[in-house]
């Protein structure tokens, strides 16, 4: 039962980071379209110009593998270029403003300065002192308090400093109520005044780059494609030209909804260039197997669990087939099934634990197709979101109306996109909802 106990933990639905991408990483690139390698391309980008300013979108499916590959990609630049990745999950994705972006940028770029000792001048640490004790920000504080910063520390306006006062701010924004109103609604109007202090942060770092043996700067921002298909809109369509205000290398994981939608091409104007991580493909647009996405999805377990763990390697290919390629289905899917497993003092998965694992998923996404209400008006009703999933289900172009129904179906997994001529389908889980309601 060791082997089993251990499943969740190997399996848990996070990237690949350090010494766990040495250990379990597995090329994925015959699963999913050989020739094709958007890290790859983007590597080739950025080394090729580690002192540029590309605004860079990074889409794909959630639970796809981007981040693993985006980890993978910046330790190979690393020794290079100064990587700085973070994550928007610090701030809260769904009430998430475009002005807490700036607010977070200037605490990671001051955390980075002051991790790597590179030297920030006297002047701009002024001039950002000078934002902070200005009327409107004086007036935040006023409101919710000193931050936590400890008295007299005017004095000494460093970089630790500054990087606690912004760290202060977007934890107290983060919170939410009335006390992120008041943030966002005092600092729009001198966001123009942060933006360029973030600007003037990067140009200082990337003077002191020679002196820690790099050639350029890029920060990565995660988990932007993780937004709900209102938030992503709001944040890439309205303020697009705020987002790449940046002066340095910038990478957005972007949702892959987006590129689906009638206005994509105002978001892909304004940046690039822009790649997408297709699915791995369990099988092909008519709906035979693919083996060498199965193949690919069976190293990727194998290499984390080994191949013992199942009563025989069809119940593998079981559930590999069932995830439609979503990688985090499949890891999912495998550990539920241990979990039944070791419930009933098992040491292998056998077909019943696969089955119930199945249930549990087949049960999620069914309550995820319910009908969509904004400011409590209907916006999407149930019967249109099985319309759209039995259209594609039975259509053999495998092509789908771009409507907001189809973009929210992409965005919770239940119809996914694949390579070659850019087809796309209903998830293997949700097809078996269908059948259930004698849709298809």
């Amino acid at each position: 039962m060791a082997e089993l106990e251990s499943i969740f933990r190997k399996l848990m639905p996070r990237p690949l980071k350090g010494d766990e991408i040495d250990k379990w990483y597995v090329d994925s690139t015959a699963g999913r379209s050989e020739g094709y390698e958007p890290a790859e391309t983007l590597k080739r980008r950025l080394l090729a110009a580690p002192d540029g300013k590309l605004q860079i979108l990074f889409s794909g499916y959630r639970g796809c593998g981007k981040s693993t590959e985006l980890n993978r990609m910046a330790r190979q630049i690393a020794d290079r270029m100064l990587v700085l990745n973070y994550s928007i999950r610090e701030l809260d994705p769904i009430t998430l403003n475009h002005v807490e972006l700036f607010v977070l940028a200037m605490e990671k770029l001051f955390g980075l300065s002051q991790d790597y000792g590179l030297g920030i001048s006297r002047e701009l640490l002024d001039s950002v002192n000078s934002w902070r004790r200005s009327t409107e920000i004086e007036k935040i504080i006023e409101v919710i308090g000193d931050l936590g910063i400890e008295a007299g520390a005017e004095a000494q306006v460093t970089v630790p400093f500054m990087t606690k006062f912004f760290a202060k701010l977007r934890t107290t924004a983060k919170v939410g109520g009335s006390s992120k109103r008041k943030i966002v609604e005092t600092i729009e109007p001198k966001l123009n005044d942060l933006i360029i202090h973030c600007n003037d942060l990067i140009r200082e770092i990337r003077l002191h780059l020679s002196d820690i043996g790099k050639e350029g700067l890029v920060i990565i921002i995660e988990d932007m494609d993780k937004l709900s298909v209102e938030k992503a809109e709001e944040l890439f369509f309205n303020h697009s030209t705020v987002l790449t205000s940046l002066e340095t290398n910038v990478v957005f994981t972007f949702p892959v909804s987006l590129k689906h939608h009638n206005r994509a091409k105002i978001v892909i104007d304004n940046f690039k260039p822009v790649f997408e991580l297709p699915m791995v493909k369990v099988h092909d647009k008519e709906g035979n197997p693919f083996e060498k996405g199965r193949e690919t999805l069976r190293r990727i377990v194998e290499q984390r669990i080994g191949n013992e763990c199942f009563e025989s390697e069809a119940l593998l290919y079981w559930l590999i087939d069932l995830s439609g390629g979503c990688i985090i289905d499949l890891f999912r899917l495998i550990s539920d099934a241990a979990d039944i497993a070791l419930n009933n003092r098992r040491e292998k998965i056998g077909d019943s634990d696969c089955r119930k694992s199945f249930y549990l998923l087949r049960r999620d996404y069914d309550n995820t197709i319910a009908e969509k209400r904004i400011d409590n008006k209907l916006v999407v009703s149930v019967g249109e979101y099985f319309d759209v999933l039995k259209q594609l289900a039975s259509d053999g172009t495998k092509k789908v109306e771009n409507t907001e129904a189809a973009l929210d179906l992409r965005q919770n997994l239940c119809i996914l996109s694949y390579n070659d001529e850019g087809w796309c389908d209903v998830h293997p889980v949700v097809r078996s909802i269908l059948k259930d309601r004698q849709l298809i």
